[in-house]
């Protein structure tokens, strides 16, 4: 992450460059691991590593660039030249044909041969180095000071998931393994949510709340129990009596993976309902529903599975008051429909829990975020129950916004089991687009009623998360449109409406996107109240590479493009051909 230098204080005009302090030469520093102790030395031999592969790939990069087209104040223009080399040498391998898709297998065959060490050192200061500040959240917490200092936010991300290759796999030593696991991953956000919650205490009152925790709730409990609970909630809902939401025909229905009512306790939360429904009727629930494209086949609930999911619903319970109690959100992942009924009910549990407001205006609200993947064809109605929900039963809803990056694994496993209709996903990218844009029109425009109506304090929150220029861009115009900023006379700057400060921000991952992350940053009156965001992953790199290349996979839809993997390396290409050709 390379942040603009600081600029002279003068009068601000509407050409604004956004002033913000230098960049720290450290802040990008990983601490190398015990095996190799002289790590630093080794790091200053990197660009030489790299020089070789920049020199073969030297056409690739004066073809993709023009240096009368490179940003004046690019903040690149001050990063040294071995974190461009860096840079450039992994946008380069992510671009190349057949290198995200052999990676996996690659690195776990490397793994077990005399390579492993210098592979993952070159890894740990290539690949890793790019998307990760640190192994543990202490070591990210440098980076996550001097990002507030440039008016920019952090939502951290314990990045060692759940590896869903042997979710079949039987035994008790593998039962006993997997929980160690859950377990360790749960003390790890519990310290995550204190050691932000000590940055947030550093702050002055008013610029407080404006940290994060990311989770992924399958590395907190066997997935394979959220994906028979998701069937039961699908088909427990359609067994009611049909409300809009759930009638095909209905302007208001909300497809597959459906919407969550807070009737779906009875199955993930018992304790916390006052009525019960007999488990008999919950375990006995089986067969079809067309309309959420469920099948006779799928997997229902099994002996144990209630008492499992009450287990998560205390410890998602005990996270939401460690979060609530430390001033920092709680973002729950998204991640594939067959898990995603059940998360989305639980989300909406702890939202009903922890989302309203206090009066204490020390209390941040909402606390809970879930998230919202544009490219699902659900998106626009089931924002619209969730919008519902929340303003019927009072509290302040929570949000992320994206684009999704799983749509390969969702049509294959849609084909591949013959289910009724059309996949989930939106059948082009114009059209998740739209509905992206639908989303950010929606939300801005509900969130300025809010505030002008009798609850202000019930208003929304939400995080878009982006890598597209022209969905920034969308953003400052609604926010504009509705109300919710104007821009400052002298600087041009945009400023919020004071009802409506940190109601709304604007993410990118880390490592990625860096212009566009500035850019935002620098569109904005500094009032303590970062808009733009980074979602910082951490982790032991032993237990990030295995899954670092399936990762890759996934998202790779997202790294293509220009607003990808390919304009990230022109985006750098055009600095390092600025620096070698002037």
């Amino acid at each position: 992450m390379i942040r603009p230098r600081t600029l002279p204080s003068t009068r601000p005009s509407t050409s604004f460059t956004p002033r913000l302090p230098l960049p720290r030469p450290s802040s990008r520093g990983i601490a190398a691991p015990r095996a190799f102790s002289s790590g630093s030395s080794r790091r200053r031999y990197l660009p030489l590593t790299l020089l070789p592969a920049g020199l073969l790939l030297l056409p690739s990069l004066s073809c993709d660039s023009d240096p009368a087209t490179s940003p004046p104040q690019s903040p690149l223009t001050i990063a040294p030249v071995s974190e461009l080399l860096r840079s450039w040498f992994v946008w380069a391998m992510i671009c190349t044909p057949g290198m995200v898709d052999c990676s996996p297998g690659l690195l776990s065959i490397i793994s077990r041969t005399p390579l492993r060490r210098p592979v993952e050192w070159f890894v740990r200061h290539t690949f890793f180095a790019q998307f990760n500040p640190g192994e543990t959240v202490a070591e990210c917490m440098s980076e996550v000071r001097s990002l507030r200092k440039s008016n920019i936010g952090s939502v951290v991300n314990y990045s060692a998931e759940m590896d869903e290759s042997g979710l079949h796999e039987s035994g008790a030593e593998k039962r006993e393994r997997e929980e160690k696991d859950r377990q360790r991953r749960l003390e790890q956000v519990v310290v995550a949510l204190d050691v932000m919650g000590e940055f947030e205490k550093t702050l002055p009152l008013e610029q407080r709340g404006a940290s994060g925790l990311a989770l992924k709730m399958t590395g907190l409990i066997d997935a394979n129990v959220l994906e028979r609970a998701s069937y039961t909630l699908l088909r427990m809902r359609y067994a009611a009596p049909l409300t809009p939401i759930t009638t095909p025909n209905s302007a208001a229905f909300v497809p597959y993976p459906g919407t969550p009512e807070s009737a779906d306790g009875q199955v993930l939360a018992r304790d916390h309902m006052k009525k019960l429904v007999d488990p008999k009727e919950l375990f006995s629930l089986q067969g079809k529903v067309d309309a959420m494209g469920t099948k006779v086949e799928d997997v229902r609930l099994k002996e144990g599975d209630l008492e499992q999911l009450a287990t998560l619903w205390q410890k998602l319970r005990m996270l939401g008051q460690r979060a609530k109690d430390n001033n920092v959100i709680l973002v729950i992942d998204a991640e594939h429909t067959w898990y995603q009924p059940a998360m989305d009910a639980y989300t909406l549990l702890l939202s009903e829990e922890f989302n309203r407001p206090t009066g204490n205006p020390k209390d941040i609200s909402p606390v809970i975020y879930g998230t919202y993947q544009s490219y699902l064809t659900r998106q626009p109605t089931h924002l619209l129950a969730a919008i519902a929900h929340a303003e019927a039963n009072g509290y302040a809803l929570g949000l992320k916004v994206v684009r999704g990056a799983y749509y390969l694994q969702e049509r294959k496993k849609w084909a591949d089991e013959g289910r009724v209709g059309n996949d989930p996903i939106w059948p082009t990218k114009p059209a998740t687009d739209l509905s992206y844009n639908g989303a950010i029109d929606t939300l801005l425009s509900t969130l300025s009623g809010q505030l002008k109506g009798k609850h202000p304090e019930r208003a929304l929150s939400v995080v878009f998360g982006t890598h597209n220029t022209e969905s920034t861009d969308s953003i400052c115009e609604n926010l504009i449109k509705y109300g919710l900023a104007e821009k400052d006379k002298e600087s041009g700057l945009l400023r919020f409406d004071p009802a409506a400060k940190g109601h709304v921000r604007v993410a990118q991952l880390y490592g990625m996107k860096d212009d566009l992350t500035n850019s935002m940053a620098g569109r904005f009156v500094n009032d303590g109240n970062p808009v733009a965001y980074k979602y910082i992953s951490y982790g032991a790199l032993a237990e990030v590479m295995p899954f670092l290349g399936r990762r890759a996979i996934e998202n790779k839809s997202m790294m293509s493009g220009e607003q990808g993997a390919a304009g990230e390396r022109k985006r750098v290409g055009r600095e390092l051909w600025r620096r070698v050709f002037g």
